[in-house]
């Protein structure tokens, strides 16, 4: 079996995402670890290479601008990476996630698996999503419990919608289209097979200083709705909502990840309530979420197999 890595990102230095610390967490996985690197102006070309390990594979992309719509170039920017790989399973790590070293020997046996298993094309990870700061932890049922970071290479995997996920390209016999250069909504795509690998995924996306977090916002809106967008979130600024659901965070990040946060840190305090009048609805189903551990109406991009 060959493990690729992959991941892509852009201007990392200047919105200050922690990729250095989100290949490090992988690469003792892999034989090779696809970095697709965007044109960048704050030397994130550099900073990448200056990793210096001899199983990257670094190359560089323009962005397209007329794909910008609903975060699709994300999606591009990820099959440009995964494109690249020639392992038999690829793993999967954004820029601002990493996975802990006390997960890799499960992570190993699950990356196994999906070589072997033809019945399975994916592992399926847990997620801890950090929120307002480096200490607290996500807890309401607006982040995603679970996704997919792990695929079969060979079978026709391309990013979903914008890169949150995968499906697999499946056109109908006789198709004479072109394959899509992102999978959307109404392509012929199905959701990948996959097992629960036990491993986790830790996620620094909403956990930077607050300045620092309104200008990858607002870098954010644009790839999704434009220019204007971007001039309205840096104008609005960003402070944390300390009625947001978290609770303190027991554990220990992944070893590449500690130098981040020893250096990142800042106060937030947060004071949450089980039930909001005006998020009745979300914090019920929380409060029934808690006491069953069932998630109603649940999104899951994947079918779950023993």
């Amino acid at each position: 079996m060959t493990v690729s890595g992959f991941t892509f990102v852009r201007n990392a230095v200047r919105l200050r995402y922690p990729v250095v610390a989100a290949i490090r967490s992988i690469l003792p996985l892999c034989d090779e670890l696809v970095v697709n690197v965007g044109v960048s102006d704050d030397g994130t070309l550099e900073l990448i290479r200056g990793i210096g390990d001899p199983k990257l594979v670094v190359f560089e992309t323009a962005w397209d601008d007329t794909q910008l719509a609903h975060g699709r170039v994300l999606a591009e920017q990820t099959d440009l990476a995964l494109e690249r790989c020639r392992g038999d399973v690829c793993l999967y790590v954004q820029g601002d996630e990493a996975v802990h070293e006390d997960d890799h020997p499960a992570l190993r046996a699950g990356l196994s698996r999906l070589a072997a298993d033809p019945a399975v094309e994916g592992l399926l990870f847990d997620y801890v999503h950090f929120y307002g700061s480096l200490h607290t932890t996500g807890t309401s049922r607006k982040w995603y419990r679970r996704e997919v970071r792990a695929v079969k290479n060979g079978i026709g995997v391309r990013s979903w919608r914008d890169a949150q996920g995968f499906r697999v390209w499946e056109p109908p016999p006789g198709f004479q289209g072109e394959r899509p250069r992102t999978l959307k909504p109404g392509d012929p795509a199905r959701k990948l097979r996959v097992v629960h690998v036990g491993a986790r995924i830790f996620h620094y996306g909403w956990a930077r200083p607050p300045a620092a977090q309104a200008q990858k916002l607002a870098e954010l809106e644009r790839l999704y709705h434009g220019d204007e967008a971007r001039r309205r979130r840096l104008e609005a600024g960003f402070e944390y909502d300390p009625g947001e659901k978290v609770r303190a965070f027991a554990g220990t990040h992944p070893g590449p990840m500690r130098a981040f946060v020893a250096e990142n840190d800042w106060p937030f305090q947060a004071c949450p309530r089980l039930v909001r009048l005006d998020n009745l609805r979300e914090d019920l189903l929380d409060l029934f979420e808690a006491g069953t551990g069932v998630r109603i109406g649940e999104y899951k991009n994947y079918r779950l197999v023993r």
